[in-house]
């Protein structure tokens, strides 16, 4: 670890260098840095910063990327960079020739990982698409968004006032957003602070980011310092939160009330917060109770986090109308839907074995399930007869609910309400819950257990926030599917591959290579699906995602993966999965 800070503080006097060079102002303090996907200092995105500070009055133009605030700022302050480097190009590139290879560089490089079937913010899509202009091809983009790219065009011959009062016009007559004159804290990233519980510690775009980020004297001491994620386009920010007790606080003001009592908490992580998980947590919640949707506990004191869990707490109750909206907007799709899985599966039920063929590892040969061996690394392809109630098996549904999963919460809700209803609808005991994590806590959202019936609506509090600690989940959801009622357990998990907290792996310091993230979560991720295979559960892969992340997602699930392209497959790949497994 003390050897990344190392670089990236070299890297960060390098990037102070070019912006240096292009102000031809060795006294300036920029207010942001620009970093290449490996951490190394970005030269193009490192000189339009420099050029902005010769040709523009840069302290005008500092203002206003600080009073750019709230849930989107990332969007406005990406859209007034995409501005700048447009016009700053075209007023230099007549002098500096060089500008061109290094612009048609950065472009090919930020569309070198650009996958079609990955779902990205909307900055991101822009940005994308001005860098497909900057290579001469079609941006791609909706009407709305081409209009907003353009929109975000400004003329060599524009003043720093003209183009302060451009970007405030676009901003509200796209947005509706008047910029907020307010002074941002210092030492955060251009794109947000990661501070509430409704935002992503994890991935964030490293294109531009605060200076203050990367060494800032007076950071408190109970912060880890920030570091550059090699070989990837994120920041990760280790912000440790040192007191348990106000974390859980904290995390159960925003998600809700544990349904353990302390002695039953205090037993449950003894057994399942060990190894890499030594030091975390576990939250099982069933969600916030109606009269505290809007309120804060009285235990929390600190006026900042009181109007963090407020605001994370209104875009809560914001979503819920969202993924309802949603759902019923489509409601037509949806129901027909529901009735085409039920039908399904109670056709694969009638035709099965009335007293249920239970699969084990020993005992008759059944052809028809030797394809698991070799295609699902399952060795379940004997069968023995046990007198059980058909159907003889549960279904639990794991659901990614981290910060990756915010520009897909309404389908999300709404395919998990499809599962639940035609699950339920075929006498299938089925389980639906959710995982993030937070301040050190994985926090379970249980939205249906076994015996719940009608509660279907709940699946609409579905929401996005935080990282995903999945080798701690998985864990949690071992402990959930003890209650199962049924001798065989399915697990299905809708993941993204990509493990990652803040909070750091085992004890000790904060040191190298312990961080959650990378070989050592997907490994952890590999070794707690293997766990539950080895107790006769089934753990199934929902994936959909990178090309990248898709060998990370068969490393971790094996021949038990079922990639989708859209988030709307969830639900048939569900169903496909349930039929052939009743064959």
């Amino acid at each position: 670890m003390e050897h990344m800070e190392e670089q990236d503080i070299k890297e960060a006097k390098r990037a102070r260098n070019f912006i240096w060079m292009a102000a031809c102002d060795y006294d300036i303090e920029p207010l942001f840095l620009a970093f290449a996907p490996d951490g190394s200092a970005d030269i193009y995105l490192n000189l339009i910063i420099g050029l902005e500070y010769k040709w523009y009055e840069h302290d005008k133009i500092d203002a206003l990327f600080n009073q750019l605030t709230g849930k989107n700022a990332t969007l406005y302050e990406g859209l007034l960079w995409i501005g700048l480097e447009n016009v700053l190009y075209e007023k230099e590139r007549q002098t500096r020739p060089a500008l061109y290879d290094l612009r048609l560089e950065y472009a090919k490089k930020s569309l070198a990982g650009v996958n079609k079937n990955r779902e990205y913010s909307r900055i991101d899509i822009i940005r994308n698409a001005h860098c497909r202009r900057i290579l001469g091809k079609p941006s791609g983009l909706c009407k709305e968004d081409e209009e907003i790219l353009h929109a975000f065009c400004f003329t060599p011959d524009m003043t720093t006032d003209e183009i302060i009062e451009k970007t405030r016009e676009n901003l509200w007559k796209y947005f509706s957003y008047k910029p907020i004159k307010v002074v941002k804290p210092q030492g955060i990233y251009f794109l947000q602070k990661v501070a509430g519980a409704f935002h992503s510690i994890g991935k964030v775009s490293t294109q531009y980011v605060r200076a203050n980020s990367f060494y800032d004297k007076n950071m408190a001491s109970d912060t880890a310092a920030l570091s550059m994620e090699h070989s990837k386009r994120y920041l990760l920010q280790f912000a440790l939160q040192k007191d348990p007790i106000e974390a859980k606080r904290y995390v159960t003001a925003c998600f809700g009330k544990s349904m353990y009592s302390d002695r039953q908490q205090a037993e449950m992580e003894k057994k399942l917060c060990v190894g890499n998980h030594k030091n975390c947590h576990l939250l099982f919640t069933r969600g916030i109770s109606s009269e505290k949707k809007q309120t804060v506990p009285d235990e929390i004191d600190n006026k900042r986090e009181r109007r963090e869990i407020l605001a994370f707490k209104k875009e809560t109750a914001m979503q819920y109308d969202k993924n309802k909206e949603h759902f019923e907007k489509n409601m037509a799709v949806y129901q027909n839907s529901i009735r085409r899985l039920t039908e399904s599966l109670r056709m694969h039920l009638e035709t099965a074995d009335e007293t249920f063929m239970d699969a084990s590892t020993h005992g008759r040969i059944k052809p028809s399930r030797v394809w698991k061996a070799l295609y699902l690394d399952n060795p379940r392809v004997f069968e023995r007869k046990d007198e059980v109630e058909t159907p003889g098996f549960s279904v639990d549904i794991l659901m990614d609910a981290s910060s990756s999963r915010k520009q897909m919460q309404q389908k999300i809700a709404a395919q998990a309400y499809v599962l639940s209803k035609s699950l339920t609808n075929c006498g299938i005991p089925v389980q639906i819950y959710s995982y993030c994590s937070i301040r050190g806590y994985t926090v379970m959202h249980i939205f249906k257990e076994y015996d719940d019936y009608g509660v279907e609506d709940e699946l609409f509090h579905f929401v996005a926030a935080g990282n995903n600690r999945d080798g701690l989940a998985l864990r949690a959801a071992s402990h959930l599917m003890e209650l199962s009622p049924k001798p065989k357990k399915l697990l299905f998990m809708f993941s993204d591959a990509s493990p990652q907290d803040d909070q750091i792996a085992g004890e000790g310091a904060f040191y190298k290579d312990r961080e959650y993230t990378d070989a050592l979560a997907v490994k952890d991720t590999v070794n707690e699906v293997q766990r539950l295979k080895n107790h006769g559960i089934d753990v199934i892969g929902i994936f959909m995602g990178s090309a990248h992340d898709s060998e990370l997602a068969t490393k971790i699930f094996g021949r038990s993966l079922v990639k989708i392209k859209s988030i709307n497959e969830f639900a048939d790949a569900v169903g496909r999965v349930l039929n052939e497994i009743l064959n």
